[in-house]
């Protein structure tokens, strides 16, 4: 028997049941499934009591004149806790409509004094809507929960409080937004968000161990546990087994691990991706079913049960097999179909082992996941060894920057290829990148070391190549690599990041060569000492400027992608990053202003092809065919079509026109055709 005090303060609605087959007329509803339920020979039970609280007022007056033929009597709660004894009877039917603590004690009633139960779930309760595939409508719960077919079901047991739906323990941030009962109204969600958002970033892993009923012992580190042994419409639900069911005798702990927030977030968008579907669990996502399953954790002190209810830490959560019969829609029981007890099974792949538990336990996950030891350490082991000088690299150096030169000279883009290809300058400045993320004094000591000893022998061997060959205008080749613009430092910032994942993984290692193609570290270098061999000054600087670009873009790009790969948690060269980005920003100022020229020219230059003018009645095609920012001018290369002699005034006339289309000063240079007729 219950005592009083544990059935203080809630509410219940108890039926006596006795079995009728009635034909009852169909009632006015407004949904047709109702009204296809009701008009079919249905069995309910004779006579009921109804326990009501507060909330269960309104409920009073339809209960009491339900179309179902049922006799009903009335007592509020203050009444049947002044003698709750009175009104149980073995085998009755109890219908609740109670807070979910409420529920918990009433379902210790039923099981001590086997009584069958029913639900009517105030709108807010979606927990139990959705457990138990009930509606929001209050006439459509009572049909279903007056009828006398209940059937059996498991519970969970936890050290004694009762568990329907499902127990947390520790941390699961943004998973059950919107499907608590306290998630009414758009200010308690959006509070629920903004809750969660904060929860991302002071997760942490803590130390679990679980014990199964075969004695089968699992220790790991997570963020959150969940207890359940149904399969509802909910977040969850996309990642157990199809196979889950209150009625198998299993109560299952489904195990968070992310190792950083980025992979956390990752499971979160998994839920919404049809592979989630599968047997498979996500990673990160670990799985234990058993009989029994004992739990302790590290940091947390509470299983909190079905959203209401706390169990203190540690705790053994048991199935009660078939512990009380329930009344619920024909599609619960075709989602719960009763089974065999199943094999114990545990899944633990996905979950950090003892190492890596031991590195993440007790601290906040981070933003990106750490890199696993093995891939570290051989990473490292290349890294140091690119960032050595031997004789290889300085006649590779050579070679490269001889064939950049003279591919450059030679107008030939396939020869200036082939330069980049065999550069070996990439490595060491991907060895630098990760030197400075995590601040080891003889990595960048030893990568800049190189780096630096390739740019002087590229300078030197330009040099020495433009001295010794007879004077040469600057071809195509050449003047690309003079204009360099915030195109290209895309380019290179893109090239860093591919370059940092090429050197991280083995099985893309091959993909080195085309990222020295993409970014072109050599050429630009070689146009530099073609700039100082010929004394032009401004295609040194202009071309030296785009090897910067470059430079400072790989490196800065290749350390970010190194970090974003878990290789280091924080950066710890501060400073030098600092001032890479201080470059960049420098730098970004004239390659700004090189592409508005080169866009502003690619403009007027269109503006201005094949245009029409009429100057002293003489209809005039103006081809342009070459423009280039000056001091305080443009400079252009017209091409002027014109079938009678342009006189002074007119080609006065003409300058007017198109200066007034740039809008700047010209000094044109304009090569005339006569059409002759």
């Amino acid at each position: 028997m219950i005592p009083g005090s544990m059935i203080f303060e809630y509410g219940c609605f108890m039926v006596y049941s006795q079995r009728i087959i009635k034909s009852l007329p169909v009632p006015s509803m407004n949904q047709s499934e109702k009204r296809q339920s009701l008009s079919e020979e249905t069995s309910y039970v004779s006579r009921g009591l109804l326990i009501y609280d507060d909330e269960g007022e309104s409920f009073v007056e339809e209960v009491r004149n339900n179309a179902f033929g049922v006799e009903i009597e009335i007592s509020h709660i203050d009444r049947f806790e002044e003698s709750p004894t009175s009104y149980l009877h073995s085998g009755g039917h109890l219908l609740v409509a109670a807070s979910m603590a409420v529920i918990e004690r009433l379902l210790h009633v039923a099981i001590e004094h086997q009584l069958s139960i029913g639900f009517l779930p105030f709108s807010h309760q979606k927990l139990l809507i959705r457990q138990y595939r009930l509606s929001s409508d209050l006439e459509s719960n009572m049909e279903v929960a007056l009828r006398d077919t209940p059937q059996a079901m498991d519970l969970i047991d936890c050290d004694g409080r009762l568990m329907q739906f499902k127990g947390i323990v520790g941390e699961i941030p943004l998973a059950d937004i919107g499907s608590s009962e306290k998630s009414k109204g758009i200010r308690r969600f959006l509070y629920g968000v903004n809750h969660g958002v904060r929860q991302l970033f002071t997760m942490t892993l803590q130390a679990v161990s679980i014990v199964t009923a075969n004695d089968k012992s699992i220790s790991s580190a997570v963020s959150g546990l969940i207890i359940r042994h149904s399969k509802p419409r909910d977040f969850y639900s996309r990642f157990v087994g199809s196979d889950y069911s209150m009625r198998d005798g299993q109560v299952g702990a489904i195990l968070i691990s992310p190792f950083s927030v980025i992979e956390y977030i990752a499971f979160l968008l998994s839920a919404f991706s049809s592979s989630t579907r599968k047997r498979s669990l996500p990673a990160s996502v670990g799985q234990v079913r058993s009989s029994t399953i004992h739990i302790e954790a590290g940091h947390s002190r509470w299983l909190h049960v079905d959203g209401a209810l706390k169990v203190a830490l540690p705790v053994t959560c048991s199935v009660l097999a078939d512990a009380v019969r329930v009344n619920a829609p024909g599609e619960f029981w075709e989602a719960n179909l009763q089974s065999e007890i199943q094999k114990e099974s545990v899944k633990i792949d996905n979950l950090p082992d003892e190492k890596e538990s031991a590195r993440y336990r007790g601290k906040h996950i981070p933003l990106f996941s750490y890199a696993s030891e093995e891939h570290f350490r051989d990473l490292f082991g290349a890294l140091r060894e690119d960032a050595q000088v031997n004789g290889l690299y300085v006649v590779f150096m050579i070679l490269s920057a001889l064939l950049a030169t003279l591919g450059l000279f030679a107008n030939s883009a396939a020869v200036v290829i082939g330069a980049m290809l065999i550069a070996p300058l990439m490595a060491p400045i991907v060895s630098l990148s990760m030197g400075l993320l995590r601040a080891d004094a003889s990595l960048i000591n030893a990568s800049w070391m190189k780096v630096t000893l390739g740019m002087v022998l590229v300078l030197l061997a330009s040099l020495l190549v433009t001295l010794l060959l007879p004077a040469l205008e600057l071809t195509d080749e050449i003047r690309a690599r003079i204009h360099p613009t915030v195109l290209d430092m895309g380019i290179a910032i893109v090239s860093g990041i591919a370059a940092a994942y090429s050197k991280s993984f083995k099985e893309v290692v091959q993909s080195l060569a085309g990222v020295a193609i993409a970014v072109a570290l050599v050429p630009p270098l070689a146009t530099a000492g073609i700039g100082l061999g010929l004394g032009d000054w401004q295609v040194f600087w202009q071309a030296f400027l785009l090897f910067n670009t470059n430079f400072f873009g790989i490196t800065l790009a290749a350390i970010l992608t190194f970090l974003v790969l878990g290789y280091s948690d924080m950066v710890k060269s501060k400073k030098s990053v600092i001032a890479i980005v201080v470059v960049l920003l420098a730098i970004s100022y004239p390659l700004y202003i090189s592409f508005h020229d080169t866009v502003r020219h690619q403009r007027m230059a269109e503006a201005t092809e094949q245009k029409h003018f009429m100057i002293g009645g003489k209809e005039v095609l103006v081809r342009v065919e070459e423009s280039a920012s000056e001091d305080e001018s443009e400079r252009l290369e017209l091409r002027v079509v014109v079938n009678r002699t342009l006189q002074p005034g007119e080609r006065e006339e003409l300058k007017h026109k198109l200066e007034r289309i740039y809008q700047r000063k010209l000094r044109i240079f304009a090569t005339v055709e006569y059409i002759l007729e």
